[in-house]
């Protein structure tokens, strides 16, 4: 069977990978995934935005890679300040982090990991210092003490060629070398940072945490994100199935069943493009006790691990204007632009769907139902409404009751579903056989899916869970590589620190560098990843002067 890409109605989530639960086991010792990262400059201010991308190198039993990539800034108190997922396609990712502005000035670590890297290896979490500069919030002040670096940092930067000088405002080819234009490229060139010690440039892997519990669970993501929840019941029904509908610009549903221990995992496979989730279960006559597990590991420091200090002393307040005023106007002048979604096919294949805008509109379900779709037959018992469907196959009718989705959010409450008015409703779809949805059978499907795919008004059901859970980052792209939109424009302020950010390419020609009006020395970092998966880099220093 084959199906377009294109946008469908929010209906439910069909793909056979939701009957693959994922493993969850102590340790696997015949996988493992390497993460490497290219960060667009590791100096910045509160409020300003860093690229990054990221490379996974696994082991041979390449079908098992993560989809999801985990990003997180943490302070030196060992807390994230910010945590981000991101989606891996062919093993690589090119994401953002807006700095939060409430940060203070300080050293902070970006880490880098998959949901099983760095439970199956060191080289499973990357890590890099990067300084945030606050002008409302000064770094903490601590006594004076010897702060010896116990853990050096990796830098393997091989240099290209001497220092390059230039003068502000100035356009120069940097020379790619031959054997870089067949390989997969990423470059940045930023500001140095002056702050951070030597030896703690570049990364470092997993050897500055401690062990995880025993009881860490793997939760391999090959197909997309999992969410992790928990029956909070004190008695574990493992027959009562727990749903959680995705919702953002299209919609889908999926549903577990919890394990002796009440875990739940639900399956989202390559839908990503939710703004928020809603819990419920099959057992409608009692209150939902339900809670969705943080799908960031808990990291914890080594004791002998500790950040730097951060010192700015008066003669560093030039530098400091600088970084400020370039952040002052980076939002303004250097936007960011949507990248193109490319929708995922959410839905069923319906036996017959129904256009209601080609009825005379009606203003109840119920009569709409009764009037217009005659696979559906509506009976009262006992003062309620009850739906049933057309069992096709057997020329009959389903004695059981249909999976009723709207949205993609599941309807148990078929009272209230009848009274709706279906003004804002555009369609409804049914399917007339037994439907097998993971380890439930539904006597058919009714599915309404409404214009605007935010359930046409209908009240959120009263036991049902709103859930704020984080979001997986939707991509966006910059309208000009050289973080500049109008560089031949001598009267557009230019005062970029962080002069291009090329991702994932594969260079054909020489590099175009334009230098701004900000002073200084910046590194050009370049990365390429090998056939192997490897991630090498080199560097050059770029001085800008008068």
């Amino acid at each position: 069977m084959s199906i377009k890409m294109k946008k469908i109605g929010p209906l439910i989530w069909l793909s056979f990978l939701l009957m693959l639960h994922p493993i969850l086991v102590q340790s696997q010792n015949d996988f493992a995934e390497t993460i490497s990262a290219h960060v667009s400059k590791n100096i910045a201010v509160a409020g300003e935005t860093i690229w990054f991308s990221v490379n996974i190198k696994i082991t041979e039993n390449q079908n098992r890679n993560s989809k999801i990539l985990y990003a997180e800034l943490i302070n030196r108190d060992g807390l994230p300040v910010l945590q981000s997922m991101h989606a891996l396609e062919s093993h690589s990712s090119e994401g953002y982090l807006i700095i939060p502005n409430e940060l203070e000035s300080d050293h902070y670590l970006l880490r880098f990991y998959t949901r099983v890297s760095p439970l199956l290896s060191e080289e499973g979490v990357f890590n890099q210092f990067i300084t945030i500069i606050n002008p409302k919030k000064s770094p903490r002040t601590f006594p004076t003490s010897d702060q010896s670096i116990k853990y050096v940092f990796t830098n393997l930067k091989a240099h290209l060629d001497e220092k390059i000088i230039t003068k502000t405002k100035q356009e120069l080819i940097f020379e790619i070398p031959e054997n870089f234009k067949t390989k997969s490229t990423t470059v940045s060139v930023s500001i140095l940072n002056p702050f951070l010690p030597e030896l703690l440039h570049g990364h470092i892997d997993g050897r500055i945490y401690m062990e995880f519990p025993i009881d860490q669970s793997l939760v391999p993501e090959p197909y997309g994100h999992i969410i992790a929840a928990k029956n909070l019941n004190p008695k574990i029904d493992t027959t009562e199935t727990f749903f959680v509908s995705a919702h953002g610009i299209q919609s889908i549903v999926v549903s577990s069943k919890p394990n002796l221990t009440g875990d739940l995992y639900f399956e989202l496979g390559a839908f990503s493009d939710y703004a928020f989730l809603i819990a419920q279960s099959s057992d409608i006559e009692n209150q939902l006790n339900f809670s969705p597990v943080s799908p960031f590991l808990p990291f914890k420091f080594k004791e002998d691990f500790v950040f730097p200090n951060l010192n700015l002393k008066s003669h560093d307040k030039e530098f400091l204007m600088d970084l400020i005023l370039s952040s002052q106007v980076a939002t303004y002048f250097y936007p960011l632009e949507n990248a193109e979604d490319l929708p995922v096919v959410t839905g069923f294949l319906p036996d017959n769907t129904y256009m209601l805008d080609d009825y005379t509109r009606f203003d109840d379900v119920e009569t709409t139902l009764r009037e217009y779709i005659p696979e559906v037959w509506v009976r009262k018992q006992s003062k309620k409404t009850l739906f049933k469907v057309s069992n096709a196959p057997l020329n009959d009718v389903f004695r059981e009751n249909p999976l009723i989705l709207l949205d993609a959010m599941p309807i148990f409450d078929a009272d209230a579903l009848a009274k709706f008015n279906p003004t804002k409703i555009q369609k409804l779809e049914v399917i007339t056989r037994e439907f097998s949805f993971n380890k439930d059978k539904f006597s058919g499907v009714i599915s309404l899916t409404s214009f605007d795919n935010d359930f046409g008004g209908f009240e959120l059901p009263e036991k049902a869970l709103y859930l704020n859970y984080p979001e997986i980052q939707k991509p966006k792209t910059l309208q000009s590589q050289h973080l500049n939109i109008d560089l031949k424009d001598p009267n557009f302020p230019d005062f970029r620190t962080s002069l291009l950010w090329r991702y994932n390419s594969y260079p054909t020609e020489n590099l175009k560098i334009y230098s701004s009006e900000i002073k200084g020395d910046y590194e050009i970092l370049i990365s390429i990843v090998e056939a192997n998966g490897n991630m090498k880099y080199f560097t050059n220093i770029l001085q800008v002067e008068d």
